[in-house]
């Protein structure tokens, strides 16, 4: 365990080849839903699609 921004955090420190490795573990409040990283769903229309691609395929 080792503090961090005020904070205690858990770690597992480890030697890979001949450096040594922490890996930080997270508590479960501090990992988040991925469906919360979505952008909002957005309506297109057909004219700005097609108006996308021509600008796209020039």
């Amino acid at each position: 365990m080792w503090a961090w921004h005020g904070r205690e955090r858990l770690g597992l420190l480890r030697v890979r080849d001949d450096v040594l490795v922490m890996h930080v573990l997270r508590w479960p409040d501090e990992i988040r839903d991925p469906a919360e990283l979505l952008p909002p769903l957005v309506e297109v229309s057909e004219d700005e699609i097609k108006g996308a691609l021509r600008s796209w395929t020039r």
